[in-house]
């Protein structure tokens, strides 16, 4: 959160943070006089009389407001712990932030209504601010979401238009708040924005990138063993970045590793130490736009987010989570491999047009056209002797066709499969 906070201050001009800088959870932590001590019953007799005059609205209300005495309820032991905050001591602390004053008519008036008359006075010096409120410090969060709805309603009272309108910010965890509540407060002038599908694939890379070890060896070899193993870290991690470097630094780049070395990460299960695999969660096709009441208990705990359009799980190194990692290995070594594929086979067409021994039309009737032909083709038409290879130039077309047809196939090359294409691409 104060990373984000952090970034989020760099894109505004004037702002005023609740809780100040400086004052951190001491700010938020309210130090609240305890109450008045009770004033004895009236009412004389044995029992008291039953008082039920409920405005049927108690249960709706965001915030629990100071309980007022009652006439007419039995005295009780006075009770020294303080009283919870409430929006009026969220809004005195902004007051004094601001540091403006009130307008005349409304001098003397505190708590919210004060911070409303500041807020919505035609030219005052708050209305250009953005107040920006800290809710994860906040002892009662809900006293800002609260605030959210007053300030609202009486900007709409006051006419004010839409660029002279005071500008509240919260930032809040979804622990902090009732379930419902974002979904209430959504209006064409209150917008709810979810940290939640807010990392991609770029932001991934970057991360790896930089925390990856220098390459040494030969150039092209390593530089394309550390494109394939930087895209499986990116592609196994998703959105989980902390797990994206930490894999990236320690991880040696071969896809049989991975599957222990992320168990060491996580904390999960050693392989005699696993058991036999339960069915797999299916992986959602597509996420939602922000994570609903089920899906909110794991986001709240980092293991669940929205990343490349999809759900993403935190891998966690268990048995069931293997046959996942192992698709993910497959679909990096896809993304950066098949390209490079089709254009060593591309390549391999002189060769074939070279070594033919048919005529280019009757080459083309057998195997289709030479600019189109594909790996098994061409390796049908060396094993009918209507090609005539070299022996390593059938060693380089055996080793495209094999892989190729591997990773057609979703199944993810192991250590010598991946070196021996690395090898004939760089070759």
């Amino acid at each position: 959160m104060e990373a984000l906070l952090n970034e989020l201050l760099h894109e505004l001009a004037d702002f005023v943070l609740v809780p100040a800088p400086g004052d951190g959870a001491e700010r938020g932590s309210l130090v609240v006089a305890p109450p008045a001590p009770v004033p004895s019953s009236p009412w004389g007799g044995a029992l008291d009389p039953i008082l039920d005059y409920d405005d049927g609205l108690s249960a709706f209300s965001a915030v629990r407001t100071r309980t007022a005495a009652v006439p007419g309820t039995r005295a009780s032991a006075p009770d020294d712990s303080p009283e919870e905050p409430t929006i009026h001591d969220l809004a005195d602390r902004i007051v004094k932030e601001l540091g403006d004053e009130a307008s005349d008519e409304n001098r003397g008036h505190t708590g919210v209504e004060g911070l409303l008359d500041r807020l919505t006075t035609p030219g005052g010096p708050s209305a250009t601010r953005v107040i920006l409120v800290r809710g994860w410090q906040e002892q009662a969060p809900t006293a800002a979401t609260e605030l959210l709805r007053r300030l609202s309603a009486t900007v709409k009272a006051v006419g004010l238009p839409p660029e002279r309108r005071p500008r509240l910010l919260v930032l809040a965890t979804s622990a902090g708040l009732p379930v419902e509540l974002p979904e209430q407060i959504a209006r064409e002038d209150i917008g709810v924005h979810w940290w939640w599908g807010a990392l991609g694939r770029l932001d991934t890379a970057t991360v790896v990138a930089m925390a990856r070890p220098r390459p040494s060896g030969p150039a092209a070899r390593h530089q394309l063993l550390e494109a394939v193993a930087q895209a499986t870290v990116v592609e196994v991690c998703g959105p989980f970045l902390d797990l994206a470097a930490r894999l990236a630094i320690v991880w040696d780049g071969f896809p049989d590793s991975l599957p222990a070395q992320l168990r060491l990460l996580t904390g999960g299960p050693l392989p005699e130490q696993t058991a036999v695999p339960g069915p797999r969660r299916p992986e959602p096709i597509a996420a939602l736009l922000h994570p609903n009441a089920s899906l909110r208990p794991e986001w709240d705990l980092g293991r669940l987010d929205r990343w490349d359009g999809r759900l993403r799980h935190r891998p966690d190194g268990a048995a069931e989570h293997e046959h996942s990692v192992r698709t993910r290995i497959w679909l990096a070594q896809n993304h950066a491999l098949l390209p490079l594929l089709d254009e060593a086979r591309e390549q391999f067409t002189e060769v074939i047009g070279v070594r033919s021994r048919l005529p280019r039309p009757e080459l083309a009737a057998l195997y289709g056209q030479q600019a189109e032909m594909e790996l098994g083709m061409m390796w049908r038409a060396h094993l009918q002797g209507h090609v005539r290879l070299t022996q390593p130039e059938a060693n380089r077309l055996r080793t495209l066709r094999v892989s190729r047809n591997k990773l057609a196939h979703r199944t993810s090359l192991d250590n010598i499969a991946l070196e021996g294409l690395v090898h004939v691409l760089c070759s």
